[in-house]
């Protein structure tokens, strides 16, 4: 990993003589690097991550654990223990959301939203069973942009994929009014309720799955289709919303023909190849200090044979990185990030910039006792 992180900063430094406005290469956007050293309690993939006060809330599912690293130290302060069993015991956690740092929710697979403290002691469960109409649950996941979002004033808000388990024959407008996607949680009553808001039926043009990345500004959520470039701004009300097509030369070779695909007769290899052939959004950010949208997407190309697709799909070999003006969502820039070095679905957004991690497991400099982390600052990119 050294090796490679060296050229990579020379190549950041070196490019700093070039007209960065007009530079196609995101290394050129690079300035930090960090490396944390971690130990095998510390998976090197995560599928939730969240920053939160200068401290960095990491998932190790292998081990049910949130390690918690101090950025500006370069060191692991605490870690949490998610108990399956016993007086603090939550069952099987689908992610976290850090409120504060002694308030931190815990979707699990018993249709509860639990509450543990900074300790990992339980505090309180919040059932939802009765809201999830097709018995989907909902988790919080920096995978696919599925985390829970708030709107800084006691509430969160959860997305419920009732959608994207319909088959394409019940897939119509009756079940657009049925299955509304964003279920609210009042953190002072307890309550759990569904926002007004329904999924706009221009989707159903596509014929295709329906589901959702999702972040939010200081007002609004941003939802993303995954099959299309329809992004929708709904406010935190429910009420009102405005649908946008995002502008891409990278995201753009979207396709039914997996949706509409004999999948219950194929193998799970198949069906991930299948898959992974046609574009797809991997997920959005909005970053509230640089006054940006990141949008991570897939532009669609084969497997190769070698390749294992489940692996592949937890990390594919690369991504694109589509930023967006998000007072009118114009398009500002895109980039193609180099393949086996950055792993999909892990970012988050700091004061400094866009942080991502080149920890790829088929980077042949990979150091599984070192977390690294990337900025970069695209702030000199907005017209």
């Amino acid at each position: 990993m050294k090796k490679i992180l060296i050229i990579l900063s020379f190549a950041g430094i070196f490019s700093c003589s070039t007209n960065k406005e007009s530079s196609n290469n995101p290394l050129d956007y690079l300035i930090d690097t960090k490396i944390i050293p971690i130990d095998r309690k510390t998976d090197t993939y995560t599928r939730t991550l969240q920053y939160v006060d200068g401290n960095l809330y990491w998932w190790n599912p292998n081990r049910e654990t949130i390690s918690i690293f101090d950025l500006s130290k370069k060191i692991l302060i605490n870690t949490i223990k998610i108990e399956r069993d016993g007086p603090n015991g939550l069952g099987n956690p689908l992610g976290f959301y850090v409120l504060n740092a002694d308030s931190i929710y815990i979707p699990t697979m018993a249709y509860e939203l639990s509450l543990i403290n900074s300790k990992g002691k339980w505090v309180a469960d919040y059932d939802y069973h009765n809201y999830s109409k097709l018995g989907v649950l909902a988790a919080s996941m920096t995978r696919y942009s599925n985390m829970i979002e708030t709107n800084n004033a006691g509430i969160l808000y959860l997305i419920i994929r009732d959608l994207e388990i319909l088959s394409p024959s019940d897939l119509n407008e009756e079940a657009l009014q049925n299955y509304p996607p964003i279920l609210s949680f009042n953190t002072l009553t307890g309550n759990f309720e569904y926002l007004n808001f329904k999924t706009p039926s221009s989707l159903l043009k596509f014929k295709n799955f329906i589901n959702f990345g999702v972040t939010a500004t200081t007002s609004k959520m941003l939802l993303l289709n995954y099959q299309s470039n329809t992004l929708i701004e709904v406010d935190f009300n429910g009420i009102d919303y405005k649908e946008y097509n995002l502008d891409s030369e990278l995201i753009k070779n979207f396709s039914n023909e997996y949706y509409n695909s004999s999948r219950m007769s194929q193998s799970i290899d198949e069906n991930i190849r299948m898959s992974f052939v046609s574009s797809k959004n991997l997920g959005l950010y909005f970053d509230s200090y640089k006054n940006l949208l990141y949008r991570f997407g897939w532009p669609g190309e084969e497997i190769k044979k070698d390749e294992d697709p489940m692996q592949f799909s937890s990390s594919p070999t690369y991504f694109t990185i589509s930023i967006y003006d998000p007072s009118d969502f114009s398009l500002i820039k895109e980039f193609i990030l180099p393949r086996n070095t950055y792993l999909a679905h892990h970012y988050f957004v700091n004061d400094k910039g866009l942080n991502l991690f080149p920890m790829h497991p088929n980077n042949a400099e990979f150091n599984e006792d070192e977390m690294v982390i990337h900025t970069f600052d695209f702030s000199s990119l907005k017209p």
